[in-house]
């Protein structure tokens, strides 16, 4: 998905107004998308755009330092008094144009996340048939509205400084629910692999399940992993 091209600000024309369109038309369209529980793409491409717009804001800044000339002492204040070169009408409306969209970037972020974090409570997350103390990998079940087990297999994090998004779940395979199913799965499990942890997670709410529930089960599962 890629809403609002990575290129937006550099890319021609550089006229303030049609960018200022552009920028909007796409806040509105991540804002319906959030609507819906597209979350997961969204958070990517907003949190992209963002490090862009911080990346700019930053390179501006090094570039006005080197290019400002020291005129002269103001000897009432102790301050230095630096004057700069004119900025081209470009640079202006690109300087104006990436300060409108980092508010609302960081606005939509927040709104986003604040979705997220709704959407987290009602995920729950049980070891069963019990919690193991000591396991390195493991199996995450998911129950979804379709009734059906979708299950994954997982390594353990390791290192505290991990990404959740760098976090792999491998697919195994799907079956319809049952709970005699999930029974006999699980101690299939128990028997044959002893070591492995397994899973299960159940969903209060109906979500999308690629844009939105299995991202935020992930996350989850990757902090109670690493949190215990």
């Amino acid at each position: 998905m890629e809403i609002l091209n990575k290129k937006w600000l550099d890319s021609e024309p550089h006229d303030y107004e049609f960018k200022r369109y552009t920028l909007l038309a796409a806040i509105n369209k991540y804002e319906s998308l959030i609507k819906q529980n597209i979350l997961a793409p969204v958070l990517e491409e907003i949190e992209i755009h963002l490090e862009n717009l911080y990346k700019f804001q930053h390179q501006k800044d090094l570039l006005d330092d080197k290019m400002k000339v020291l005129v002269g002492i103001d000897i009432d204040n102790m301050q230095l008094e630096y004057e700069y070169p004119e900025n081209s009408g470009d640079m202006e409306d690109m300087v104006r144009i990436a300060n409108d969209a980092v508010y609302l970037f960081e606005k939509l972020y927040k709104s986003l996340r604040e979705r997220w974090r709704e959407h987290e409570k009602a995920i729950h997350l049980t070891h069963i048939p019990e919690k193991k103390l000591v396991f390195d990998s493991g199996y995450f079940i998911l129950i979804d509205y379709n009734n059906k087990l979708i299950i994954y297999s997982f390594d353990k994090p390791k290192a505290m400084h991990d990404n959740w998004k760098k976090f792999k779940l491998t697919y195994v395979e799907t079956l319809d629910f049952s709970m005699k199913r999930l029974t006999e799965y699980v101690t299939q499990i128990g028997t044959n692999e002893p070591d492995k942890a397994v899973i299960r997670c159940d969903f209060e709410t109906i979500l999308p399940f690629e844009d939105c529930a299995l991202p935020i089960s992930k996350f989850a599962l990757f902090h109670k992993l690493k949190h215990g």
